[in-house]
This record gives structure tokens, sequence and C-alpha cells, in this order.
């Protein structure tokens, strides 16, 4: 009979970084899962999360589930031009996308 060990990361070893705010990491903490909205392309993944706040590390990991993206124009003809927040795209260049992420607490792989 096989059996399967399953090993956890420890999270000081994770290499990836996620800057996220309190809001968040406190949303995640709770919920166990979160979105984020940026102009930042992420891969999806498991992610070690910055306080953007305070600047220190925190004692969780992120994996970034979904990835959605779309453009200011194309929100706009799809939902119109008052359902569009235009402040979301003030650091996207003209025509560029803005990513939308789920993302999920992870602590099956990570301790």
């Amino acid at each position: 009979m096989n059996t399967i060990t399953l090993f956890r990361l420890d999270i000081e070893r994770i290499g990836h970084i996620l800057e996220l705010d309190e809001y968040k990491i406190n949303e995640a903490k709770t919920l166990g899962k979160s979105t984020m909205i940026s102009p930042k392309f992420y891969n999806k993944g498991v992610y070690r999360v910055l306080n953007s706040k305070n600047g220190s590390l925190d004692s969780i990991a992120i994996n970034i589930d979904k990835i959605a993206a779309v453009t200011y124009d194309g929100l706009v003809k799809e939902l119109g031009k008052d359902c569009v927040d235009k402040s979301l795209w003030k650091d996207v260049p003209e025509g560029e996308p803005i990513f939308f992420y789920s993302l999920k607490l992870e602590n099956e792989f990570v301790k």
C-alpha cells in the first residue's frame, strides 16, 4: 500500500511577496478569502503577505487563485460609465487592463 506524506513549507521559505493593507489581511484571516484589484499583474500561486501599513511581513500566506483583467473602456461598455470608478485606473496607462484577483488564505501547505 502506498502512503503519501504531505510536507508543510515554513512560511519563511516563500519568496514571492504580496503587499496588502490591514483590512484585506484581516478579511483573509477571518473569512479565509478576499479579493484584490491592482494595476500590477501577479501570477497564480502562493505569496507571503507584506503589511502595507507597517512594512512588516505578516505570518500568513495567500494563494492567488483566479485572475481576471479588464480595460476601463471594456468595463464602461459592459456596465455603463456610472458604474465604473475611474480612480481605479489612475495608475494604469490608457487602454491597459486592471487586474482582479481572488485570494485564499493558504494553510494547507504552509506552516
